[in-house]
């Protein structure tokens, strides 16, 4: 009993993680109908620049913290008002899979060239926010960091999903998403809300970072791979339900966790993959794509 609840422990903190880059991804594709495959790097920055900034130059942590997620906020904003801006805006706009795929890419290569200059190649981690030993009760052992992640991927979904459903932004925002001419035909300023959607989760994926970084490590190329877990997620809710991503990164999580733990912890990824290219072939559906006529 006691493995099974370390094994539930350690499956909701890796399914925080994928759950955090999916609300991201999905809060964004809700309104923007682009993916933003560079999600991962901006937690990279906020989880490295922290370290740099506290370790390295000894700044205070809260003033590393307001630093450098102001930094990832200026950014954000000027990569949407001078490339994306142009991509979908001008009347050149580009369209179909460059429009969702390309510009976002794009960003994470540059910023994976400029981290691995400034922070070099070597494993970092911000300092930890609650730090001590791993909290233990009853035999069961969950890192202070896994906690802080797992509060945030929950807070975080249930926030924006409420936000969605409940609010008149939320519903502008959701518009802009389901037709953006319509929307910009009854008055609704989608490029507006998408520049302001992309900061706001540049912001979250950096807080992120500085919060999961104890328990990963970051290097100057993680955020890839991270996004890439994000996907997985983000694809189970349609890539338009923030709530769902939450629910979904903590299943795949608990999954991953389960098949390691139970089957085998050299394949426990590859084992996770398959069972998830299973259920995308015959119940796709619950990815939140139609079903195909035979």
């Amino acid at each position: 009993m006691t493995e099974f609840g370390n094994l539930v422990l350690a499956g909701l903190t890796s399914g925080a993680i994928y759950a955090v880059f999916a609300v991201c991804l999905a809060f964004w594709f809700r309104t923007a109908g682009m993916l933003n495959l560079a999600i991962g790097d901006f937690a990279m920055l906020g989880a490295l620049g922290v370290d740099l900034l506290a370790r390295a130059y000894g700044w205070n942590l809260a003033l590393s913290i307001a630093a450098v997620l102001l930094g990832v906020a200026a950014f954000s904003y000027a990569y949407d008002f001078v490339v994306l801006r142009i991509a979908a805006d001008w009347r050149r706009a580009q369209e179909g899979i460059v429009a969702i795929f390309f510009f976002t890419f794009a960003l994470s290569f540059f910023l994976e060239g400029v981290a691995q200059q400034v922070f070099g190649t070597t494993v970092h981690a911000a300092p930890a926010l609650w730090p001590g030993n791993a909290l233990t009760l009853a035999g069961l052992h969950v890192q202070r960091a896994g906690v802080l992640v797992i509060a945030f991927a929950v807070l975080v979904g249930a926030v924006l999903a409420l936000f969605l459903r409940y609010t008149l932004v939320g519903k502008a925002m959701a518009a802009c998403g389901e037709n953006a001419l319509g929307a910009r035909i009854v008055g609704i300023d989608n490029r507006r809300y998408r520049r302001g959607i992309f900061v706001v989760t540049a912001l979250l994926a950096g807080i992120f970072g500085i919060l999961g970084s104890p328990i990963t490590g970051f290097v100057y190329n993680s955020g890839a791979g991270l996004g890439l877990s994000g996907v997985v997620a983000a694809a189970f809710a349609g890539f338009t339900r923030p709530g769902r991503a939450v629910v979904a990164g903590l299943s795949i999580g608990l999954l991953e966790s389960f098949l390691g733990g139970y089957v085998s912890t050299a394949y426990g990824e590859t084992l996770l993959y398959g069972v998830l290219a299973l259920v995308m072939l015959f119940r796709p559906q619950l990815m939140g794509l139609p079903e195909v006529a035979h």
